[in-house]
């Protein structure tokens, strides 16, 4: 019978790579509560329409990439490609604008983009990411940016690069689409397919190709920010002010559009030359267009993603694996209900605890309990439990000791 195997861009994570993910999924939820961010969760998959607004009919998301299939009432979904257009959406549905002045959510989750496999790029691959709805301070900007950053450093991801320009809003946009399109109209023909039609649809995008010949003869084009209005070059100024007093240390790279139609004024991201070409470990900006394209509203937002599966590899083996409280070593048949006992309430109590199933030799159970990382072995043997007592050998100082049961939180403690 032929082994079913794993579907080709998708990875199942376990062992060191489970509790890798876990501590940073786990660590993103600890420090984005610590700013004053709240989880959302919203469905895996969406009305197809939603990503065509929101993420842009020129990108190469919604031409190339979505996972898209129609349910048995013939209605268009999509599994979500990212998770900003999705917040969006349940920000608008729930009229969450109307119960609070701004918003803050982070979330975690697996998206979904059909794109040739390689290290740090899969078809699924898991996001954390916040969002912020509902103020247009560049102060706001900075900050996020700065937690980001802070983030990634208190994980143990280090050396990284904070990049930054702006693209201004749609005036100055359309402004620049004119300056840029005259730009790349004599050499049209030299370009990539896919820049020959970003031209038709979304000339920006030009600037975001990775071709090297495309990067060549585009090196000379115009920057946008020359094409900002005097606001929207004080709200750049702004933010790049308030980095260097968040001790922010970043680059301007005016060739920075980022990849979705959504995002206005302020973009970003924070790039590893470890990672090879793939080397954006976080990403975002402002997207203050957003919410009037999907629901008519004047509502100002910034946010980012990183993908975990980028981050985990940046972090190697150099990661602090959660530790085990107590192994159960029991010995004979007799105490093995005592033992159980003993594993339960330690578990009530709050303590990490394994206990093998089976009986085993000391020998046996040392073994195992080195290899769980136990910082203490709780051993019970048929003496120990006539007295109503047990024997905690700390692993971490080698030392060991009879207490008795009623006494064991307090020791472990």
């Amino acid at each position: 019978m032929k082994l079913i195997k794993a579907v080709r861009g998708t990875k199942d994570i376990f062992g060191d790579d489970g509790i890798k993910f876990d501590y940073i999924t786990r660590t993103a939820q600890e420090f984005f509560t610590n700013y004053g961010y709240t989880m959302i969760k919203t469905p895996i998959f969406e009305e197809t329409s939603l990503f065509k607004r929101g993420v842009g009919e020129g990108t190469d998301i919604v031409e190339k990439e979505m996972y898209t299939f129609q349910d048995r009432g013939e209605r268009s979904l999509t599994l979500r490609p990212e998770g900003t257009a999705a917040v969006v959406r349940c920000y608008l549905e729930n009229k969450i604008y109307a119960k609070e002045d701004v918003s803050r959510f982070f979330y975690a989750g697996s998206m979904f983009r059909y794109e040739r496999p390689q290290a740090g790029r899969q078809r699924e691959f898991n996001q954390i990411g916040v969002e912020v709805l509902g103020e247009s301070s560049p102060i706001l900007d900075a900050e996020v940016i700065a937690m980001g950053f802070s983030f990634l450093d208190k994980i143990g991801v280090s050396d990284l690069e904070v990049t930054i320009n702006s693209v201004g809003e749609k005036e100055s946009r359309e402004k620049y689409r004119e300056t840029l399109l005259n730009f790349l109209e004599p050499m049209k023909e030299e370009l990539c397919d896919d820049c020959r039609m970003r031209m038709e649809k979304n000339p920006l995008r030009v600037l975001d190709c990775k071709v090297e010949k495309c990067k060549e003869l585009t090196k000379d084009a115009p920057i946008i920010t020359e094409s900002l209005s005097e606001d929207e070059v004080n709200h750049y100024e702004t933010v790049k002010k308030y980095l260097t007093i968040f001790g922010v240390k970043y680059k301007e790279d005016p060739r920075l559009v980022r990849g979705l139609d959504y995002y206005s004024s302020t973009v970003f991201e924070i790039v590893t030359n470890k990672l090879g070409s793939q080397g954006t470990v976080l990403a975002g900006g402002r997207y203050d267009n957003l919410l009037k394209q999907l629901g008519d509203k004047d509502i100002p937002a910034f946010g980012f993603a990183a993908g975990v599966e980028r981050v985990m590899m940046l972090l190697g083996d150099d990661f602090p694996k959660r530790e085990l409280d107590v192994y159960v070593a029991w010995l004979g048949e007799d105490t093995k209900d005592f033992a159980f006992k003993v594993a339960n309430d330690l578990r009530v109590d709050g303590k990490s605890v394994v206990i093998d199933y089976n009986a085993k030799a000391m020998k046996g159970h040392m073994k195992k309990a080195d290899k769980a990382g136990a910082k203490n072995v709780i051993i019970i043997g048929e003496e120990e439990m006539a007295k109503g007592v047990v024997v905690v050998k700390d692993f971490i100082n080698r030392t060991q000791e009879e207490v008795t049961v009623d006494s064991l939180k307090n020791i472990l403690k």
